[in-house]
């Protein structure tokens, strides 16, 4: 199953599966994913399911973007991002992100400590079995959590970074921040703040 999350300024906003041939996207209230934004055109874009997932633009005004760049038609990536509006779109693969072994997907280690101490915002864990290892947040979005069950996003706008919930439908137990479960969609996070997902603790470390 594949699906998109979409977000707006930092915020999660739904999930979508993309279990149809054709996912529409656009201002009008017809299509499958409406985006109440006066940027985005009626008829904006496609996701299409055709073995593999397509993002294609329906001649827009103001096109469609995949991880920064205007695209016509593009195969999809996990972890990919679609913008379109002030709207982006998170492409989760979720038959590539069930072999994904480590508690947090979508970033890569800082190997050693002089790296480590360039100032760049980066997740320290602090228990379980990965206790130590220091990931650098490199990527607009970082995933954290285990798949199918409890998931948090940290987003980064601009120079800041904002700790997300996603958990989909039935989730009971919240991501927590400095040990308080999170009861709104995002928080900014600041130095030192503690973020607890699916039993594991990880430590922001600002710029």
């Amino acid at each position: 199953m594949s699906k998109i999350i979409l977000t707006h300024e930092g915020a999660v906003i739904k999930e979508f599966d993309l279990d149809k041939e054709r996912t529409t996207v656009g201002r009008k209230p017809s299509n499958d994913i409406q985006l109440d934004d006066p940027t985005v055109s009626g008829r904006h874009a496609v996701f299409l399911n055709l073995q593999n997932i397509y993002i294609e633009d329906l001649k827009s005004t103001n096109g469609t973007l995949l991880n920064g760049k205007k695209v016509n038609k593009r195969q999809l990536e996990h972890g990919d991002v679609v913008r379109i509006g002030h709207h982006e779109m998170k492409f989760i693969n979720e038959n590539v992100q069930n072999f994904e072994q480590t508690v947090i997907i979508q970033a890569e280690p800082i190997k050693d400590n002089a790296q480590a101490s360039a100032a760049k915002p980066a997740l320290k864990v602090i228990n379980g079995p990965k206790s130590g290892a220091t990931i650098e947040l490199n990527k607009p979005y970082t995933t954290l959590g285990q798949p199918g069950g409890q998931v948090a996003v940290i987003a980064r706008r601009g120079s800041n970074y904002f700790l997300m919930q996603m958990g989909g439908t039935g989730q009971t137990i919240h991501p927590k921040l400095n040990g308080v479960e999170m009861r709104v969609e995002s928080i900014q996070l600041n130095g030192g703040d503690v973020i607890e997902v699916a039993g594991t603790r990880v430590e922001f470390t600002a710029a």
